[in-house]
């Protein structure tokens, strides 16, 4: 094992020792775990230390750490740091270093940790639960972290979260939300669990954490769920145990080391502050491009697709005699076999919002080529926009 692994590895064994000590459940992540009970080696990811507990748990396990704190370890959560990128908790070794220069102001103490995630109860239902998942939503917002789905309720929940962190002081809005969260999730009659981790989600039935078994992972002994089968299952499918370790390699906007503590690497950089504003811009200038890359592409793509239908126009205008004839003589047969290209160019205008109709005679042709032949579909589609 290199240096950083047996960091991760050492966090893993205090946070052990820390749950042991208070009695708090806690479970291996699922990657840990296939490590373990497959043999696997010790991921090389950092970010792939990783525990899960109850929301319950995670609480206790907060307080445990607050109140009786070790030399040169951190535990960051929403409710200590006004810029915690989301609803878990961080146990960091603040003598390393493992920082993301994108997003330098996630941590405010950027060194080598476990991440602890929440397995979420979902208590509260109706209101109190649409709230919670509101507030939630628009606190990733407010820290560069897009939800999935663009809308009118996420933009609302980002302006909410915004002019609260304005009004109240952003500290004090990231605490508020913590403790919302803490409070909606959790409930020891649920039925299930699920975790939340960006853009995944996986969901559990809450008898798989009834019952917990030891395993051994270089050498040391943690907890995780007794039916390990079934977990690794929901977890990555039945075919788990094909999964290897993926080769790392250390990201280009990341600086990750076990022998230099993040303070000793601003000394040398100089001000902390002043680099998060240049970082921010430099991020934002290269989103901004990166948008207006995207507005080209998209542009670009539909001149493409107007000059195709430009130019299938032309070619039924060529044969309008032949449709004409076709059409007169009833030969609906024959139609439907020559306005098949017609059929998949008007498919197309429609999910864009438009009508191909390059030319109006041929467009009431085909329409009653539609109703003879039973494609009603489409034809009530032409109708909405006509």
């Amino acid at each position: 094992m290199n240096r950083k692994q047996k960091v991760i590895l050492s966090l893993l064994k205090e946070i052990d020792e820390i749950c042991r000590k208070n009695n708090i459940e806690y479970y291996l992540s699922p990657r840990l775990t296939l490590c373990a009970v497959e043999g696997l080696p010790f991921p090389q990811n950092p970010y792939f230390g990783v525990v899960l507990m109850k929301t319950a748990e995670m609480e206790r396990f907060r307080q445990a750490v607050e109140n009786d704190p070790r030399e040169k370890r951190a535990l960051e959560s929403m409710k200590t740091h006004k810029y915690f990128p989301g609803f878990y908790l961080r146990y960091e070794n603040t003598d390393t270093v493992c920082l993301n220069l994108d997003c330098p102001r996630e941590y405010a103490y950027p060194g080598l940790g476990i991440t602890i995630y929440p397995l979420r109860a979902n208590g509260d239902s109706g209101m109190k639960k649409r709230w919670s998942t509101f507030e939630e939503k628009g606190w990733l917002e407010n820290i560069d972290q897009p939800a999935d789905e663009k809308g009118f309720k996420t933009f609302c929940s980002k302006m909410l979260i915004k002019l609260r962190c304005q009004l109240t002081g952003r500290q004090w809005t990231a605490r508020k939300i913590y403790e919302d969260l803490c409070r909606s999730q959790q409930d020891p009659a649920a039925s299930k669990y699920s975790l939340k981790r960006k853009k995944q989600v996986t969901v559990y039935p809450a008898k798989l954490f009834e019952k917990t078994q030891t395993v051994e992972l270089e050498g040391e002994k943690f907890q995780v769920p007794k039916n390990i089968k079934k977990y690794l299952t929901i977890s990555y499918g039945s075919g788990y145990r094909q999964i290897r370790e993926p080769k790392y390699s250390v990201p280009g906007q990341s600086i990750i080391s076990a022998r230099v503590s993040y303070a000793e690497l601003w000394k040398e950089w100089g001000s902390f502050d002043r680099f998060v504003k240049e970082r921010l811009k430099s991020v934002r200038k290269v989103r901004k491009s990166r948008k207006m890359k995207d507005y080209f592409e998209e542009s670009w793509d539909y001149v493409e697709f107007c000059g195709k239908r430009m130019n299938l126009g032309i070619s039924y205008e060529r044969k309008k005699d032949y449709i004409l004839n076709l059409y007169k003589n009833e030969d609906y047969v024959t139609l439907e076999k020559v306005f098949r290209p017609y059929f998949k160019m008007m498919q197309k205008s429609l999910e864009k919002g438009e009508i191909f109709a390059e030319d109006e005679e041929i467009l009431d042709i085909y329409i009653d080529v539609l109703e003879k032949t039973g494609k009603t579909e489409q034809r009530e589609k032409i109708g909405i926009l006509i």
